[in-house]
């Protein structure tokens, strides 16, 4: 395994692999506390529906307390005054009735004389459940006063709720409060239920086959036909039961809504750390490619000064030692000598250039100059070079093309790019320098018909010491800063450099400076 796949092993082991453990965790346990909070919210609804049940209960306690004295007053002169004040004390009660279970028959009191016709229906109900007045008895001699609540049967909307007296009373009296469930929802538990609501809920109450509510804390409620979110039968009214809904989304989407917040914050930090050791990785294997690039430099290095330096070494000492007699071989050894003390002073020029620009000691002289004279300068001077290495050069270079640069530092890029175009040119041998004005720019560009780069290697060949490992590029001796070198000068002078290449068919450096006005 290379380095660079180590490091990305380590990474992965060291930071990524616990991270996702923890957040493969943590989105686990979300649904479990989500349901942990909503049952906590629920309880708390549960408990507002008792509260509100439990004083309906007491509500009715006081009505039946004064009912029981009202009426052991039968006989005594107050009697009418006691009923009548017990009738008045809430709109909701319609009737007070008192039935006999051995004479199948009692005493009414009603509110208004349309309600006369309700008491006989009522008897007569009493008289076919005898198990209910049975039962209602049997539990007041037990010592629970239990109340029954019972339809009307000719007004649906009315409800009976009766009961026991009390052991004053004789065994076989049964006491009865017809209410109007309506009224008493309005008149007695809307004042109770918005109390208890405070605005923080919406408390609403409706019949059982039918969610759309007779009452509501909250008035939206009634219009939007909201389904409450938990509900309980209210105790008193058997066909009514009491609802109530959080104030804006409801319990699921509040837990849905903490889940995906959660879900998004966890997802975030994944994202982030894993973007994090992306980062550090990248960086790390730049730093492991560059220490690889700088040894595979030194080697290449060291191969192309070794080369020059071993064919000037042979041929000056086959002079020196007088083993070449005629003149023409002497001057052909001179030649050879000469030659390669040019290409190892070209090699040392142009590491020694890197290196002081890259350490930022290079100081460029920038004048007016024209590029498109530097440009047929450095042609005219490998005009020999380039026909000896059997290239055909086109030349279209527009006059006049004024910039603001450092004159050797252009020479420069042009002399690297056009060596480049030479060594990667092996068949098709044709090389075309082209220099015009567009858009405010001048645009250097040099063509060949070369080997061509692949497109992994156009990302990284301006990186400094990095030489293709592969293909026809890695058969070619170099040192790895050419192109980095040209990269740098252009920065410099704030240019642009592009390459456009395709593999067999060449490739193309084109640069952008701006034109001087």
């Amino acid at each position: 395994m290379g380095p660079i796949k180590r490091i990305g092993v380590i990474l992965f082991v060291i930071f990524l692999m616990p991270v996702l453990f923890f957040s493969a965790y943590e989105i686990s346990s979300l649904n479990q506390d989500e349901e942990v909070i909503k049952n906590i919210y629920q309880k708390q609804l549960d408990a507002i529906l008792f509260s509100a049940n439990q004083y309906a209960d007491d509500v009715l306690s006081t009505w039946i307390v004064k009912m029981e004295l009202g009426f052991d007053q039968f006989q005594s002169s107050n009697y009418e005054s006691e009923i009548d004040e017990l009738m008045n004390l809430n709109p909701a009660i319609e009737l007070l009735i008192i039935y006999d279970t051995l004479e199948n028959g009692g005493t009414m009191r009603y509110r208004d004389t349309i309600n006369i016709k309700y008491a006989q229906p009522i008897y007569d109900l009493l008289q076919e459940k005898s198990d209910l007045t049975e039962r209602l008895i049997k539990y007041q001699k037990s010592g629970f006063q239990k109340v029954e609540a019972i339809n009307v049967e000719a007004n649906k909307e009315l409800i009976a709720l009766l009961f026991h007296p009390g052991n004053k009373s004789k065994d076989e009296i049964i006491y009865g409060i017809v209410i109007d469930p309506f009224l008493f929802v309005d008149e007695v538990l809307g004042p109770k239920l918005q109390l208890i609501s405070q605005g923080g809920f919406a408390i609403s109450i409706n019949e059982k086959d039918d969610f759309h509510p007779i009452y509501t804390t909250y008035d939206t409620l009634r219009s939007n036909n909201q389904r409450p979110l938990l509900t309980r039968d209210l105790w008193l009214l058997p066909n009514y039961q009491l609802g109530i809904n959080t104030m804006g989304p409801s319990l699921d989407q509040l837990a849905n809504e903490r889940t995906q917040f959660n879900l998004i914050i966890i997802l975030l930090l994944d994202i982030v750390l894993f973007i994090g050791v992306i980062f550090v990785f990248r960086n790390v294997r730049k730093e492991v490619q560059l220490a690889q690039n700088k040894s595979e430099f030194i080697s290449s290095v060291s191969h192309e000064l070794r080369t020059p330096l071993a064919l000037i070494n042979m041929f000056a000492e086959t002079l020196e030692m007088g083993r070449v007699k005629t003149v023409e071989k002497q001057k052909e050894y001179f030649s050879i000598i000469h030659k390669e003390t040019q290409r190892l002073t070209g090699i040392v020029n142009k590491i020694l250039s890197f290196s002081q620009i890259e350490a930022g000691k290079k100081q460029l002289n920038f004048t007016n100059v024209r590029l498109d004279d530097i440009s047929n300068n450095v042609l005219d001077t490998y005009d020999y070079h380039l026909q000896k290495e059997g290239f055909t050069v086109i030349r279209k270079i527009e006059q006049n093309v004024i910039i603001e640069a450092d004159s050797d530092a252009m020479t420069e890029v042009i002399i690297n790019l056009i060596d480049n175009a030479i060594k990667y040119s092996e068949n098709e041998k044709e090389l075309t320098v082209s220099l015009k004005k567009e858009n405010n720019h001048a645009l250097l560009s040099i063509a060949d018909r070369g080997v061509g780069i692949s497109k992994n290697d156009q990302r990284q060949i301006f990186d400094k010491f990095y030489r293709s490992a592969t293909g026809d590029l890695a058969k070619k001796q170099g040192t790895g800063i050419g192109l980095a070198l040209v990269k740098q000068i252009v920065e410099a002078h704030k240019g642009k450099l592009e390459v456009h290449s395709e593999m067999g068919k060449g490739s193309s450096f084109n640069i952008y400076f701006e034109l001087l006005k």
